[in-house]
């Protein structure tokens, strides 16, 4: 009898020995894999085939069935889901590297330093720089272009402002262009004073311009796209949402994507033009999706920048006798437009800074969708809401679409825009969130850094990163760590219509992961922003290791 127990016991040996493991594309064990699920469960290892996660659990679960030629030996560091960044300027942000960066200029002064010492970054007569923020400056007040024209008078030379609503034009650019000075412009102006002309195009009358420089060629863009990308990746970003794309960018993502050059996952929202309208309503007439790239949604833009004086407001600005901004869209025509793309299927994203414009763009929304839906319609920075309009996010059922470090970098100066009182109304991330405890977070980077780390922090402490307020800003709305985590992973996802996707990390969803050298959830403050990244990995697949 005991002959025959050993020998069963041998042979139950052996056939275990016998049994092969099962080959995957990646096992990363030996952490702690923050899942984001509906349990929030949190899991030791994850194994990843074909892109998909197929097991997550304890570490001998793993590696006792699976077996793989790549693996990360997370050493007790933490897993999130990728990191997606809810709204961004991707193909800009990588176009400026061939620009000249005037963001750090304490004075239009020290801009005409720092082109002077930028000059070899002209390009077929043309100087262009970005990023200047006349709030940074000791004089506050517009600049003109006097200093421009006195020191490049041969040079084309024009500058945008930080926030993308105003460019500052030379007299050599403007004759370059034969811009008529004198033309009206909708929802935009050309600045004069005195019948002078500044430089200074807000808004639409940007369009003058813009229209008219050299475009950047293919092999240009190509090169903007891949050294964006290099920094995602090197922030733990796996899906990007960029806002305001044409169709040719499009195809060109779409190719980088084929032949695997273009890794990280793009959300697009289509600029609201002509072209844009022709082909993907007209003729395709519903949303397009691969397995990389999402085109379904149409960026509107229905104001300007609280910085710039061009969000439109309720009453007048208190730093501007008269001015409330404008409105950039006719109704009529926005309605008509937000009619097409919902019969096709498409999600509308409209940029609303002013607390006027969010209450114009939520009874235009309220209109077409008519009742609750899941149609998830967006607004983009939702950054002044009047009490009396946040209802519409629930009754709509529409998402909130915020960047938490505006509220950091605009502190200092936006309660001369708008006084104290109104204030309170702007900012309100956590109000935003309870209407329908969803809210979706980005970085609107190039306007801010790229750094997501920098969101959750803005986010949860509504401080900048380098600390300020020290006692945080308006900290009445600030985010909880789980809900701003949430914010840039699953939430992002869900407005993405991707939640069955991605943004957590669950059996049958692509294998997007980041490993931080730091648990934010539960470091002190202080330490959270020395997070480094150390493994970005899209679909299984490590495109980024410290």
């Amino acid at each position: 009898m005991k002959i025959i127990k050993l020998i069963t016991f041998l042979l139950l040996i052996s056939s275990s020995a016998c049994k092969k493991k099962i080959e995957v594309d990646l096992i990363s064990h030996n952490g702690s894999i923050y899942s984001l699920d509906d349990n929030n469960n949190i899991y030791e290892a994850v194994a990843v085939k074909n892109g998909k996660i197929i097991a997550l659990g304890k570490n001998d679960q793993i590696l006792n069935k699976y077996t793989s030629e790549k693996n990360i030996d997370l050493k007790g560091f933490t897993v999130f889901p990728g990191f997606i960044d809810a709204h961004c300027h991707f193909l800009e942000y990588g176009l400026q590297k061939n620009m000249v960066d005037v963001s750090g200029a304490q004075s239009f002064k020290e801009i005409i330093e720092i082109l002077k010492l930028n000059q070899n970054k002209v390009a077929n007569e043309w100087l262009v720089g970005y990023g200047w923020d006349q709030n940074q400056w000791g004089d506050k007040n517009w600049p003109n272009n006097k200093l421009l024209n006195e020191n490049f008078k041969n040079i084309n030379v024009i500058l945008k402002r930080i926030d993308g609503h105003v460019i500052m034009a030379n007299q050599k650019a403007i004759q370059t262009l034969k811009i008529p000075v004198d033309t009206i412009i909708l929802a935009g102006y050309i600045e004069k004073i005195d019948n002078v002309v500044t430089g200074l195009f807000v808004d639409n009358a940007m369009s003058l311009i813009l229209d008219k420089i050299p475009k950047s060629d293919e092999i240009l863009k190509k090169k903007a796209i891949l050294k964006a990308q290099g920094d995602c990746l090197a922030f733990g970003l796996t899906t990007i949402d960029i806002a305001g794309l044409n169709k040719e960018d499009i195809d060109l993502l779409e190719k980088l994507h084929s032949t695997n050059e273009l890794k990280i996952k793009v959300y697009a929202m289509l600029l609201n033009n002509e072209e844009n309208f022709k082909f993907y309503i007209d003729s395709i007439g519903h949303p397009y999706k691969t397995n990389k790239l999402n085109v379904r949604s149409f960026k509107f833009f229905a104001d300007g920048s609280l910085g710039s004086r061009g969000a439109c407001l309720l009453k007048p600005y208190s730093d501007q006798e008269n001015s409330y901004g404008m409105l950039l869209q006719k109704k009529e025509l926005f309605e008509k437009k937000l009619r097409k793309i919902k019969l096709a299927g498409f999600q509308a994203c409209t940029h609303s800074i002013g607390d006027s414009t969010n209450r114009s763009v939520l009874k235009s929304y309220s209109k077409i969708l008519k009742s609750s839906n899941d149609l998830r319609w967006r607004i983009e920075h939702a950054q002044c809401v009047n009490n009396n309009d946040l209802h519409y996010f629930k009754d709509f059922n529409i998402i909130p679409s915020v960047q938490p470090t505006h509220a950091t970098s605009d502190y200092s100066w936006a309660a001369n825009r708008i006084g104290k009182k109104r204030l309170t109304n702007c900012y309100r991330y956590k109000t935003l969130y309870e209407e329908n405890f969803l809210i979706a977070l980005g970085t609107d980077f190039p306007v801010e850094k790229i750094n997501p780390i920098n969101t959750f922090f803005a986010a949860v402490f509504r401080k900048s990163f380098d600390g300020r307020p020290v006692n945080g800003f308006q900290k009445n709305e600030a985010l909880t760590r789980i809900n701003a985590l949430k914010g840039m992973t699953i939430w992002a996802a869900l407005a993405n219509f991707e939640e069955n996707e991605k943004g957590s990390l669950e059996i049958g969803k692509s294998g997007d992961m980041v490993v931080l050298s730091k648990n934010i959830l539960i470091v002190e403050e202080k330490d959270i922003l020395k997070t480094k990244v150390l493994y970005t990995v899209i679909n299984g697949e490590i495109v980024y290791k410290y």
